[in-house]
């Protein structure tokens, strides 16, 4: 009996130790230092009001899916963790990120402010697989002043591929200072632009291929806008390829120094690189990409920039699940975060950021803009296929390539087009 007793006392306070445990959560992202800032202030702030811990894993770009891999392979992912639009759908498919609807369905997540219809993008197989952060879209930001110093006119939202490359023309002719190759880093969103002006979208609705594969005059028209590209880099108008690849940060990037007239960037970098333009290098604005020549409609387009997840291995699901519907509907997170991870799908958010007196410029420029592309694009794209990471990573590096003069326009599309449809069909 008295061992007995003595088992019974000691599960008691075993329980009594488990109920008044400190819950205490892991979270994951990648991104800048400004970014890593803000996040943290405001998950300190819903960690203090709720009584539990975070334990915060911030990471860059280049690092964070090759630690995610690691940490999946021992089932060690963290509670809840930032996926990118390729990403996800192999997370998901693996069984590694839990389906959101069923903390919707509970009513954890509140989906008052946000339309259904926007969860499209963060959906694989019918479930919710991550909450969409926000929409984003491309933009060409340029320094006002030295467009001004140059005597050119700001770009216009209707501005063409031709108009584009005899603005950067002119303004080099005039000053001296260069733009910067578009999208060098990641091709496929300037690519984008180019097909879906010839009313294509990049990939088939099936994921299996790229539906402008056999349209001959699409794919000379893109091998002829990237020639455009290269051309300006061998007649200076563009930086060299070699200098634009070694910027590491934001504040080496030459549009952010007032060394570059243009860049083309995703629109929830714009208040990044606003904040960290000197106020007497100039003032950053904002266009459409051009369209590209003989193109029939605009080549615009609507992102899901990233997701929040909640990882299948987490302990906490439901705790995991309130911290996001925070990271969601919450305007005091909104306050410390702004439209860096894009526009909120939140209607109250948005109207939050849109009529408070602390949002900056920025913030309302990126609202204005998203709102101005909304009113051209009418859908949000889709995940990427399964699938698509390699053919992406392939159009990526051959595009590089012929900046650097080691492959030509017309093969870089050939050999992303065959290869793509290889990989896409598997």
């Amino acid at each position: 009996m008295k061992k007995i007793l003595a088992l019974a006392i000691a599960l008691v306070m075993a329980l009594s130790l488990t109920a008044f445990a400190e819950i205490e959560l892991r979270a994951a992202w990648w991104g800048g230092q400004e970014r890593h800032n803000n996040t943290m202030a405001a998950m300190d702030a819903y960690a203090e009001a709720n009584g539990i811990k975070i334990g915060y894993e911030p990471n860059s770009w280049s690092s964070y899916f090759e630690t995610l891999a690691t940490q999946s392979v021992g089932k060690n992912l963290p509670d809840i963790l930032q996926m990118s639009t390729t990403d996800i759908i192999n997370y998901a498919t693996n069984g590694q990120i839990v389906d959101l609807y069923q903390f919707v369905d509970e009513g954890i997540i509140d989906l008052t402010y946000v339309d259904p219809a926007s969860l499209s993008g963060g959906t694989v197989d019918g479930k919710l697989a991550g909450f969409t952060t926000g929409t984003n879209t491309v933009t060409v930001i340029y320094n006002k002043a030295i467009f001004d110093q140059a005597g050119v006119e700001y770009p216009a939202d209707d501005w063409t591929w031709s108009d584009y490359i005899a603005t950067v023309q002119e303004i080099y002719e005039a000053t001296g200072i260069q733009s910067d190759i578009p999208f060098l880093t990641e091709a496929r969103w300037v690519v984008e632009t180019w097909v879906r002006a010839f009313g294509y979208d990049f990939f088939s609705e099936d994921g299996k291929s790229l539906p402008w594969a056999d349209d001959e005059a699409v794919k000379a028209a893109v091998a002829g806008a990237i020639q455009d590209i290269y051309d300006g880099v061998k007649a200076g108008w563009f930086i060299d390829p070699e200098v634009q690849l070694a910027w590491a940060t934001t504040e080496e990037n030459y549009i952010v120094q007032g060394k570059s007239a243009c860049a083309f960037l995703l629109s929830n970098y714009y208040g990044v690189y606003a904040a960290a333009l000197d106020a007497d290098k100039g003032e950053l604005g904002m266009a459409m990409l051009p369209t590209i020549d003989d193109g029939t409609q605009s080549g615009m387009y609507l992102n899901s920039n990233m997701y929040w997840c909640i990882s299948a291995n987490s302990q906490y699901p439901e705790e995991a699940a309130k911290l996001l519907n925070y990271m969601i509907n919450s305007t005091d997170a909104a306050a410390y975060i702004g439209t860096d991870r894009g526009i909120s799908l939140s209607s109250a958010v948005r109207d939050f950021l849109a009529n408070s007196e602390t949002t900056d410029a920025a913030t309302t420029n990126v609202l204005n803009y998203v709102s101005a592309v909304s009113k051209v694009v009418s859908t949000v794209n889709p995940a990427d296929p399964a699938n698509s990471a390699e053919p992406i990573s392939v159009l990526k590096v051959d595009y590089q390539a012929v900046m650097y003069g080691e492959m030509s326009a017309e093969d870089c599309v050939k050999d992303f087009v065959e290869q793509a449809t290889v990989m896409l069909a598997k």
